[in-house]
């Protein structure tokens, strides 16, 4: 201290000798405040002399001069106090009497660690910019408490040259608050300093938990019981691992605030787990404790309560049920699973739900009009437990698929006639009402006919000669109409010989039977037999043609029995020409659903005296105007060309 204050009454000293003449008569005052500072200085020296006088041993971190400390402080503030007085009397100095400290360390950093229960702390610092000559540092350190308060003045740990710009400080408490700054001095009195640096201490790393307890208590917890590490500082918090069978996952429970039991939860059912506890501080985790193994409580999960199944559609159900009632000390469900299969047994299959909360599943892609059977059961994390009662669901109905494999052949080439043979559809769902067969020559009018869902053929009615025909086979259930399986066939082209001048006539007979008397004129070209074609007449076809074969070549009428009289009859006359000598021949029209009168013409009589009309009689689109004798065709209004067909009314 005496040599700092020497060298500041050398400064200045060097500064009143280099101040001109003209201000001389401030020497006086510059004398006295030299005066002051002089005495004081000395009784300074005195008072360190007096003290090193009593043995005084070296400086400690923290040493009690509280008589010494106060006088000399008081005795620095008047120093202080009079050379700036001096220096107001000299007024404005000469640029190079100024003192200008050196500017602070830049990049101050503080780190602190605990080993073996004992912490150090390293401060490292970059040069200031410039670097001045003569350049000391100084680590100034000092204890504070929590709220910052520094309890005991700072001490210098250590001064550095300008080359070494780190520190170590060592011997500290752990888990505590510590203040560090570094200043920077160049030879002269005045000094910069870094902002100070506040740096807590990291605790001991502690040893391990001892006497550790493990229990099961239920299928799915654990309970744990330990004391606190022998070696401790302050615990922060318990860290519990364990894992199942002792393979990974290693899996970890938090202990925190740290205390001294723990319940390991949602763990998996009779399992064996293997366990270990560590404490932790603010500066680490200690090692764990001694490995102990406990196995979880057996759980067999009852079943959910009131399975509920209900049809949505074609391909979807709805199944409901309530979570089942479970005891103190029961296990965790953590979902359910639906097992399901038709009524044929031939695949099994799982629904599983997300998890427990879930007590709704809606069950998709089934077949329709199809029965499932549906069982619930509830299952853990290792396991599933017994189904419940097994429900009963069947889905709404479909409309059938077509109908497979339909073949069409001609059966009968004279008048033509064909047979169709199909197999059922792969999926009926449900039994069948009917097929539904809709067919007639394509793009004209179509004709339905229903058969019986037990058959598999049907023969069509008569057609028409070289003509492409349509059919539109249905399956039919309970729902409706299903896709149809479509087919065309095209009759073959034949030579038929059409006899001239056909009449029909209704006449009674034996047991006052109602008759058609059908009379022709010979064709012009010999027939080994004649085919006579009737049927009923309807504005909306929907009968059958009935055929009657007459062997005899020379025959020129016939008679037909009829069981209900009142009906109107379409009657159509042919002639089968002999093998082997082909005729000029005529394509007959049979009316109705062939549509291409390409059939000898018929002949139409609606009895005596009947008023003639319009008539058509099918969807073949033959138009007939009977004629004022009602029972002849007139040949100006017939609109078949030829005589063969006659219609009795």
């Amino acid at each position: 201290m005496w040599n700092l204050l020497g060298f500041t009454i050398v400064t200045i000293c060097v500064c009143a000798h280099q101040i001109s003449a003209q201000r001389q008569e401030k020497l006086t005052a510059m004398n006295g405040y030299l005066k002051n500072i002089i005495a004081n200085a000395q009784i300074m020296q005195a008072m360190v002399q007096a003290e090193l006088g009593q043995n005084i041993p070296n400086p400690k971190p923290n040493p009690v001069y509280d008589n010494f400390l106060e006088a000399g402080e008081m005795r620095l503030q008047v120093l202080e106090a009079s050379t700036a007085a001096l220096k107001t009397a000299i007024g404005s100095p000469n640029k190079n009497c100024e003192v200008t400290p050196p500017p602070p360390p830049t990049n101050v950093i503080a780190e602190s660690a605990t080993m073996d229960n004992v912490s150090s702390i390293v401060v490292r610092w970059d040069p200031p910019n410039p670097v001045p000559d003569n350049l000391q540092y100084k680590v100034y350190f000092s204890a504070i408490d929590e709220s910052g308060y520094q309890a005991a003045g700072e001490v210098v740990f250590r001064i550095c040259d300008s080359t070494q710009t780190s520190a170590s400080i060592t011997d500290l408490s752990p888990r505590s608050r510590y203040q560090v700054r570094i200043g920077t001095v160049a030879g002269v009195v005045s000094e910069s300093s870094s902002t100070p640096e506040l740096i807590e201490t990291p605790d001991i790393i502690p040893s391990m938990p001892t006497n550790v307890i493990m229990e099961a208590i239920s299928p799915n917890s654990v309970a744990l019981k330990w004391a606190p590490p022998d070696i401790a500082g302050e615990i922060t918090e318990y860290v519990i691992y364990y894992m199942e069978d002792g393979n990974p996952p290693l899996m970890t429970d938090v202990v925190s605030p740290p205390g001294q039991y723990h319940t390991v939860e949602d763990l998996s059912e009779g399992t064996r787990y293997v366990m270990e506890v560590a404490a932790r501080s603010n500066n680490g985790e200690g090692p764990k404790s001694v490995p102990q193994e406990v196995r979880t409580i057996d759980f067999n999960p009852p079943h959910p309560l009131n399975l509920n199944c209900t049809a949505v559609n074609k391909t979807t159900v709805i199944l409901t049920w309530e979570p089942p009632v479970l005891l103190a000390g029961d296990g965790i469900i953590r979902g359910y699973n639906i097992n399901y299969t038709d009524s044929r047994y031939r695949e099994f299959y799982l629904y599983k739900t997300k998890d427990a909360s879930i007590a709704t599943a809606v069950i998709d892609n089934l077949e329709p009009a199809t029965m499932y059977y549906f069982q619930a059961s509830s299952r853990t994390r290792k396991t599933f437990g017994g189904g419940g009662a097994v429900v009963m669901c069947q889905t709404k109905a479909d409309a059938p698929t077509a109908p497979r494999n339909v073949q069409l052949e001609l059966s009968r080439i004279e008048p033509p006639q064909l047979t169709m043979r199909w197999i059922p559809s792969l999926h009926t769902y449900g039994p069948l009402k009917n097929y539904t067969l809709h067919w007639g020559v394509k793009n004209g009018a179509l004709r339905k006919e229903l058969i019986d869902p037990t058959r598999l053929r049907w023969i069509s009615d008569f057609l028409d000669d070289d003509t492409v025909h349509e059919f539109k086979l249905y399956a039919v259930n309970d729902v409706g109409f299903g896709e149809p399986a479509i087919q065309t066939f095209k009759t073959p082209k034949r030579q038929t010989i059409v006899p001239p001048n056909v009449t029909v006539d209704r006449v009674k007979g034996d047991y006052n039977t109602t008759m058609l008397q059908v009379r022709w004129d010979p064709p012009l070209h010999p027939v080994q037999g004649y085919d006579i074609l009737y049927r009923k007449f309807e504005w909306v076809y929907s009968g059958r043609w009935h055929l009657k074969e007459i062997s005899d070549p020379t025959a020129l009428a016939s008679e037909i029995i009829v069981n209900k009289p009142e009906n109107s009859f379409i009657v159509v006359v042919q002639g089968k020409p002999v093998r082997g000598r082909p005729p000029h021949f005529q394509q007959p029209n049979f009316g109705g659903p062939m549509g291409n009168n390409n059939m000898g013409q018929p002949s139409m009589n609606r009895g005596q005296g009947s008023p003639g009309r319009g008539m058509n009689p099918g969807p073949g689109g033959n138009q007939m105007n009977p004629g004022p004798r009602g029972n002849q065709m007139m040949g100006g209004q017939n609109p078949f060309r030829n005589n063969n067909m006659e219609m009795q009314g």
